[in-house]
């Protein structure tokens, strides 16, 4: 029996390499493709509700719009909805999503900023020389934290103090906006602040202004915090109640003829015009400075004449010397604490700043935003996002140039609620729905109020929309809605964008399953 069944086995064995070298000569493959198996069917839960988005959708507000949406499941993976998610949109602020997760990841949740104040040399507690103050990057710097370090150098001999102060921004680049930025974006309102790494009081003035006792008195104007290095022309005068009110408020532009093919330049001059009422509420407007590190030498010489130390050099640019000693160190609150300063109410300067500084960290100084957009999207290729179908520009999402999908931040989304090391960090830094940023006003009454966490973005005919939320069920879900192309307001868009946000929070597996 051995003999028959080795010789059947020896057959076996020559038959399958003839067949194989027949095979193979004849160009056939040697392994067998096998198409994937279709997705399963979505449950009847599932279905209902892409019903319900998809009703919102077909809303005649978004007729002539064009719209991307995806959601996910965090649970199990499975896509709930999408349509259009691999078209490219403008992002507009969501765009902090991604900055915010390169950030996190790459630099860690406890990074911090330092600014540090030297001198050229100290003797038995006399400061000789100039004294040198240098930015790294810190985006929430403000007089404050300059006066803490003025009490440092108060501790020592500087009655006389014979040299200049010299500001050292040379941890980034001096290139002031991001890349694609309109021209006339800024300078009052303070959303787009000049950039630089040494940054005082978000880079800029608050200007109080409030009417006179009688009328044809001129209008009263304050700066918040008072300094010389923005000069007031102030033309406003003060109207009875009953007469229309309105001011005018710009900057201010000096010819250059001496520039080759002439042109303009702009001055930290701020020129008030118009009129207020007797009684009219005070008006507060933030404007952006020119310069921002001497903006905040020129504080800190201000802050050392108020306490009779005489500075008798000028506030100029420059480098820390080697060898120069250091007097003092401002250390800032942790990343984690910075990023709920940016996502909650959408800071453009802090995403600027942030986008340099993992340049810097990453590449080497100087930071430049080229630096950080390529660490950005070596980080996005690691987590095998495909970095072929997006274009990015800038960190904070103000350019429009960025163009991504509404697969690139979903999946993003997924990646970083997986994340355990920072997931916790960067959901907190998202704006919750009807309590606090920009989400303040929103889905307030509805289920989705104090649930539903996401970042928002919008620039003219353009609004979106992308964060978490949780369902019926406990379930997690990520999701992104980009709404662009429209002409109008965004609040009714938003209005939509808010619907299926609670859509998906009042979402439950338990209704209208499958048995």
């Amino acid at each position: 029996m051995w003999k028959k069944r080795y010789v059947s086995e020896t057959c076996l064995w020559f038959c399958t390499l003839f067949c194989c070298a027949v095979l193979s000569s004849c160009g056939a493959p040697s392994t067998i493709e096998v198409s994937p198996p279709a997705p399963p069917k979505p449950s009847k839960s599932v279905r209902r509700l892409q019903a319900k988005i998809e009703a919102t959708l077909n809303d005649p507000l978004f007729a002539s719009s064009n719209v991307g949406v995806k959601v996910v499941s965090l649970a199990t993976g499975e896509v709930l909805y999408e349509k259009d998610a691999e078209k490219l949109y403008h992002p507009a602020s969501t765009m902090k999503l991604i900055t915010a997760a390169t950030a996190l990841v790459k630099l860690n949740p406890n990074y911090r900023f330092y600014t540090t104040l030297y001198v050229d040399r100290r003797e038995d507690k006399r400061v000789l020389g100039n004294i040198y103050l240098k930015g790294g990057g810190d985006p929430v710097f403000a007089s404050d934290d300059l006066e803490n370090m003025v009490e440092k150098l108060g501790e020592m001999d500087t009655k006389d103090l014979q040299g200049d102060i010299v500001v050292d921004e040379t941890y980034f680049d001096a290139i002031r906006w991001g890349k694609g930025w309109m021209w006339d974006d800024g300078p009052i309102g303070g959303y787009f602040s000049h950039l630089s790494a040494l940054t005082i009081n978000h880079n800029g003035v608050l200007v109080r202004i409030s009417p006179g006792s009688k009328v044809g008195d001129s209008v009263s104007v304050q700066l918040d915090p008072p300094t010389q290095y923005m000069k007031i022309i102030n033309e406003a005068t003060t109207i009875a109640t009953s007469e229309e009110a309105q001011l005018k408020l710009k900057r201010k532009i000096a010819l250059n003829p001496d520039a080759s093919g002439g042109g303009s330049t702009e001055e930290n001059v701020l020129m008030i015009d118009g009129v207020m009422a007797i009684g009219q509420a005070e008006m507060n407007r933030r404007i952006d400075v020119l310069d921002p590190a001497l903006y905040c030498g020129t504080l800190l010489r201000e802050m050392l004449a108020k306490r009779g130390m005489t500075l008798r050099g000028k506030v100029r640019y420059g480098e820390v010397p080697e060898g120069a000693a250091e007097i003092t160190k401002h250390v800032s609150p942790p990343l984690s604490r910075i990023l709920w300063k940016m996502n909650k109410p959408s800071d453009n300067l802090i995403a600027e700043l942030l986008l340099k500084t993992i340049g810097t960290e990453i590449k080497g100084a100087p930071g430049t935003g080229e630096k950080g957009l390529q660490v950005i999207n070596d980080f996005l290729g690691e987590i095998r996002m495909d970095t072929g179908h997006y274009a990015l520009a800038d960190g904070s999402g103000v350019s429009r140039y960025n163009l991504v999908t509404a697969s690139l931040l979903t999946d993003l989304l997924v990646y970083m609620f997986r994340n355990f090391a920072v997931m916790p960090e960067y959901l907190a830094s998202l704006p919750v729905g009807g309590r606090d940023g920009t989400l303040t006003r929103r889905m307030r009454g509805m289920t989705a109020e104090g649930v539903l966490r996401a970042k928002t973005g919008t620039l003219r005919g353009l609004t979106t929309l992308a964060g978490y939320t949780a369902t019926a069920d406990g379930e997690t879900v990520a999701f992104s809605i980009l709404a662009s192309n429209y002409i109008g307001s965004a609040n009714p868009r938003r209005a939509l964008q808010d619907k299926i946000g609670d859509i998906l929070t009042r979402f439950s597996r338990q209704d209208f399953d499958d048995k």
